[in-house]
Order: structure tokens, then C-alpha cells, then sequence
């Protein structure tokens, strides 16, 4: 699991998992969080309830969506609201308890998205317990994603963007994401020309994803300083990712997820 001690306030447990410390064998090991790769249903489900264990939550009861690479942001303000997200169409969860809400025995209020090359990014306020996990692909990154988690957050929380933090996760580098023209172009009219790369022997261009959500961060409102980026590569790093890019269907599932402390 990938974290930082202290970086936002101690009611928030997150990280970013690798594909360390699961049950999983084969092209899944070990720990594979993806229901639909392939991998055995009881093996997937044993690794969510490590991470819930790990991260004091109710895998049972854990709010994941099925993501789409669009810009749609679901609220969940209990576990069975959590629960229920399963299955709609969206790519960001905001979770959000209310102030008056009783103390859950089963453990915190918890959400995850799934990734294997995609950027996972994870939102919080520094003042009140509410917090994001976003799926961002380059089609939701250029999409409004971003600034639309930004702002659920930001209101829930009864704040500004400027009160907010971010972990930007491990994703496909720029190295390894060669992209198409028709791309390039919706980075430059979204982002900027600083994410779009170009080398002697690359025959296409290229794109710096994580720079791109970090500088869409910024941009709309979270201070520099409260962004942090985990520099790793999905596609260069077999031994600690999976990658779409790299194995296509025949791969697991890392994850960047969030549980407020019951």
C-alpha cells in the first residue's frame, strides 16, 4: 500500500495498492481487486476483505461504481448507501457523513476505484470528514472529471477547493503512453502544451498523465503544496502493478481507495 503519514487529517485512512499481499495466483498475483478480469470470484473476495481489514472497513458494504471514463460524481452519506452505488454508471464517489450520523460498529465508511493504468486521485478536506476517490483515465481527465470531484467535495465539506488536499496515484507514465493526434488535441485545448511529449524515435506523441491531473488540481483551486504524486509507472513496473497497457485483459486490478474513521 502506497501512503503518506500526515498528509491528511487522521480521520481519513487511504492508500494506493499495489499488487502485494492478496490471495490471487497466476497474471492476478496476488492481490487483485478487479471482479471481472477472470480471476476467482473467492480469491477477489478474500482480497477486498484483507484491504477492508487492513484499512478498518466492511468490504461487504464498500461503494465502488462501474466506471465509465466519464465525469459523473455519486454521494454517499452511510455503508448502505455506499453498498448501493454498485453497479451505476460513474467514475468519482464522494463520501460524506452526516454530522449527526451514529458511530457504525462494522468499521468506516469507505470507497474504491479500480485502475490498471488509469490515475486514481484521492480528495479530501482538510476541516470536515468528507473525501473523494476519482478514476481518472485521459478521456475523464479531459472530461471535467476533476474539477466536478473538486467541487462535490468542496461543497459537502461547506468549503473551497482551497481547503482541500489531493494524492495523485501511480498510472501509466509518460514513457509508456503514446497516444494519438486526436488525443493530443483534447490535452491541449483542456490541460496544456506542457503534458504533451515529443522525442526523436517516439513515432507518436506522448502524454504525462499524472502532470495533467496535477495541474487540473491546481488549476482548479487545490494549493499547489496539498497535492502530492506518487511518481510510479504501471506499465514500466510489472513486479508491483498490473497494466492493461502492458498484459491487455490478462491482468489484475490495483486500486486508490478512501475509509473515514467510524
Amino acid at each position: 500500500m502506497l501512503t503518506r503519514e500526515g498528509w491528511f487529517p487522521s480521520w481519513l485512512r487511504w492508500g494506493f495498492t499495489t499488487r502485494h499481499g492478496g490471495a490471487s495466483s497466476g497474471p492476478y498475483e496476488s492481490l487483485n481487486l478487479g471482479w471481472d478480469v477472470g480471476d476467482d470470484p473467492e480469491r477477489v473476495r478474500e482480497n477486498h476483505a484483507r484491504l477492508g481489514a487492513a484499512l478498518g472497513y466492511d468490504a461487504e458494504r464498500l461503494g465502488t461504481v462501474r466506471q465509465v471514463h466519464g465525469k459523473k460524481v455519486l454521494l454517499a452519506r452511510n455503508q448502505e448507501q455506499a453498498r448501493a452505488l454498485r453497479g451505476t454508471r460513474a467514475d468519482g464517489i464522494v463520501l460524506a457523513p452526516r454530522e449527526d450520523s451514529p458511530r457504525d460498529p462494522a468499521g468506516g465508511l469507505a470507497a474504491l476505484v479500480r485502475v490498471a493504468d488509469c490515475c486514481p486521485v484521492i480528495v479530501a478536506s482538510l476541516e470536515r470528514p468528507v473525501a473523494a476517490v476519482l478514476h481518472c483515465g485521459w478521456r475523464s481527465t479531459v472530461g471535467g472529471l476533476i474539477p466536478e470531484g473538486l467541487r462535490r467535495v468542496a461543497h459537502e465539506a461547506g468549503t473551497t477547493p482551497a481547503a482541500l488536499a489531493a494524492a495523485v496515484g501511480p498510472c501509466i507514465g509518460p514513457d509508456a503512453f503514446e497516444v494519438g493526434e486526436e488525443v493530443v488535441e483534447k490535452f491541449l485545448l483542456r490541460v496544456g502544451t506542457h503534458v504533451v511529449l515529443r522525442r526523436p524515435g517516439w513515432s507518436k506523441p506522448h502524454i504525462d498523465l499524472q502532470r495533467a491531473v496535477e495541474t487540473l488540481l491546481v488549476r482548479h483551486g487545490v494549493p499547489a503544496d496539498r497535492v502530492v504524486r506518487f511518481s510510479r509507472c504501471t506499465v514500466a513496473e510489472p513486479a508491483d502493478f498490473f497494466s492493461f497497457r502492458r498484459d491487455g485483459h490478462d491482468g489484475g486490478r490495483q486500486a486508490g481507495v478512501v475509509s473515514l474513521s467510524s
